[in-house]
């Protein structure tokens, strides 16, 4: 939980109120392709990864579709779903086996009310996830596939090291026999 703590060491300097948030997350562990949430699911919880890695993606028209990938020291979860409390069509599923913190939607929510500092955090969680997805539509749509291979060797090593080939391939746009090829090219 160090890595918990660290995260919200410099918001809330108290330690006693740093100890009331820490206390609402509870520790899961995922094996590795255990889904965290599944489409059709309401996202109750906002995962922290403590160790490990998450594939966030979608269903469509019956493939998987990989959208993104948190490793290690950072939160995820199905935003939408979570911020609305409805059913989600995306999916969580643990890359490898994963460490996690959680907490509920329900106790997140107060202690935002509770904390200032928390609510201006996630408010940047969700400013930085709009920020990925708007860099992932760039480069799907400016680049070709091997200087995105290259881009995301280059920016986020830990994509290629910690994502499932088909997942990868998937979140790059690509045939997996594709991606294969990119990666011999490479070495």
């Amino acid at each position: 939980m160090e890595k918990l703590r660290s995260k919200f060491q410099n918001l809330l300097p108290d330690p006693n109120h740093l100890g009331l948030l820490l206390a609402k997350f509870k520790s899961a562990t995922f094996e590795k392709s255990e889904f965290l949430i599944r489409p059709g699911d309401i996202a109750r919880k906002l995962f922290f990864i403590e160790q490990g890695s998450v594939v966030l993606g979608s269903e469509l028209h019956d493939k998987s579709v990989a959208r993104h990938l948190v490793t290690e020291n950072e939160f995820i979860t199905c935003l939408e779903s979570f911020s609305k409390q409805q059913s989600t069509h995306e999916f969580l599923k643990a890359s490898e086996f994963t460490v996690t913190y959680y907490v509920n939607k329900s106790d997140f929510d107060q202690a935002m009310d509770a904390f200032p500092a928390i609510e201006k955090f996630y408010n940047q969680l969700v400013f930085e996830a709009l920020l990925s997805c708007q860099q992932r539509i760039t480069d799907l749509t400016s680049l070709n596939a091997s200087e995105y291979y290259h881009n995301i060797q280059e920016k986020h090593p830990d994509h290629i090291q910690k994502m499932p080939q088909y997942d990868l391939a998937s979140f790059m746009g690509i045939k997996p026999q594709s991606l294969s090829r990119l990666r011999k090219t490479r070495k």
